[in-house]
């Protein structure tokens, strides 16, 4: 059995970490959203990867920035451009 331990709020961090040791005690092993999300996914390699992408920068607001350095290395390649490092 598995809990997605970020779906829901609390309080406190003691609340927190009580619930998690009460949780984990009974068996169940603890996730979070973007553990699911991956289970879901299973691989890049898919046509709909770019709706996947969007989703983690709903779950990470910072994955923005990995897409974005991402693509302008594609570009990179793409282009035929020297890299800095090996001018």
């Amino acid at each position: 059995m598995f809990a997605v331990i970020d779906a829901s709020g609390t309080y406190s961090k003691m609340a927190e970490e009580i619930t998690l040791a009460r949780i984990v005690q009974a068996g169940v092993v603890p996730m979070d959203t973007a553990a699911v999300a991956s289970e879901l996914q299973q691989t890049w390699n898919r046509p709909d990867a770019a709706e996947w992408a969007e989703v983690y920068t709903k779950i990470f607001p910072a994955y923005q920035l990995l897409i974005e350095s991402y693509g302008k290395a594609q570009d990179v390649v793409k282009n035929h451009e020297v890299l800095d490092s090996q001018r």
